[in-house]
């Protein structure tokens, strides 16, 4: 048994590392092993990219007839040529639920595909059934493997999708809405920048990772221009005098609004953190509303922005500002009040009894 690697883990099985001195420094170059002795390794360049997009051609051009892919090789390969091309949120939630796909259909053992049915995403379900929803969030990263693997794409099989016609789990959307009262408490407890963030989040109706990413670059003749990290949805914003007074505050020589402590472009991790804070001490100063305030999140601002939008505009309007396809997904997540309704009031005089 070959030694266990310590360095390279991201590599892909058969994939090696070489660094090489040129003139330019150290360049990493990586090689296809195709195993054997005496050892032969096919160059793949110095693009970990592309190295690995040869990588998954090479080992394609491996597998002979009398060998089927496993599953867990299958992953591996889209983990390699489709994830890179997602959005970075997507693509980091896509290596969480990778490994517990890994785990399932991988260890010792690994399932080919096509002895993959309709039992195992059932076991798979009960595998995971203290975690749901994380659990129909690997299911649709299992589908869409199992998409690439069929004739259109790779060819691996062409058995459809044994998780085709299996129930999800039941999910229910966040129910949490940010009253004007709380929104306030949260408010006067932020530090200037959670507070100019918490209004720009109220009046863009964005999600934390658009809100922190705006630039004074983004304006151009008074519009500003946001493209969503999520959908790549293009929106296009005028620039109030109410929202000039903030960009102006934040940015007043240019650049990022919204900025760390080390000057640099704030993340959602920063931003959750001043969110924490504020929140730690809302609840300190007013602990009458300490359940409330405990259940909100920076994120459901966004919620707040299409609901208030609702009630004094329309539905139509409020999924516009959050850069939806169709109204029904603004209705069924994000739209957390009704309009109030008008008691009825009885003619004068007692009710007979």
């Amino acid at each position: 048994m070959g030694r266990k690697a310590t360095v390279n883990l991201n590599l892909p099985t058969g994939m090696r590392a070489r660094k090489r001195k040129t003139r330019n420094g150290i360049v990493t170059w990586y090689y296809f092993d195709t195993g054997g002795k005496p050892r032969k390794e096919i160059p793949l360049g110095n693009d970990y990219v592309k190295a690995c997009q040869k990588w998954s051609e090479l080992s394609l051009q491996k597998l002979d007839k009398a060998h089927q892919v496993t599953f867990v090789q299958a992953l591996q390969r889209y983990m390699l040529e489709v994830v890179p091309n997602k959005a970075p949120k997507s693509q980091k939630d896509n290596h969480y639920q990778a490994k517990n796909l890994n785990l399932f259909f991988g260890g010792a053992n690994p399932v080919l595909l096509e002895d993959i049915d309709a039992a195992h995403i059932r076991e798979y379900f009960k595998w995971r059934h203290n975690a749901p929803v994380s659990a129909n969030r690997e299911m649709a990263l299992f589908s869409h493997v199992w998409t690439y693997c069929r004739p259109a794409h790779w060819g691996y099989t062409s058995k459809e999708s044994p998780s085709k016609d299996i129930k999800r789990n039941k999910e229910e959307p966040r129910a949490v809405y940010v009253e004007d009262y709380i929104y306030s408490i949260l408010y006067k407890n932020g530090g200037q920048d959670l507070r100019d963030a918490m209004e720009i989040a109220m009046m863009l109706g964005q999600r934390p990772c658009d809100t922190v990413k705006i630039h004074t670059d983004h304006i151009q003749k008074g519009i500003l221009s946001i493209k969503q990290n999520k959908t790549s949805h293009a929106l296009r914003f005028v620039v109030t005098d109410r929202l000039q007074n903030i960009i102006t505050r934040r940015a007043p020589d240019g650049g990022f609004l919204f900025l760390n402590k080390h000057k640099r472009k704030m993340n959602i991790s920063n931003l959750e953190y001043r969110f924490d804070v504020a929140r730690r001490l809302a609840i300190q100063n007013h602990p009458e509303h300490a359940e409330e305030l405990a259940q909100i999140q920076f994120r459901d601002l966004r919620a707040k922005s299409a609901t208030d939008k609702s009630l004094v505009s329309s539905d139509e309007e409020a999924s516009k500002l959050m850069g939806h396809a169709n109204v029904s997904m603004t209705k069924k997540v994000y739209i957390r009040r009704t309009r109030p309704l008008t008691p009825f009031e009885h003619s004068s005089g007692e009710i007979a009894e």
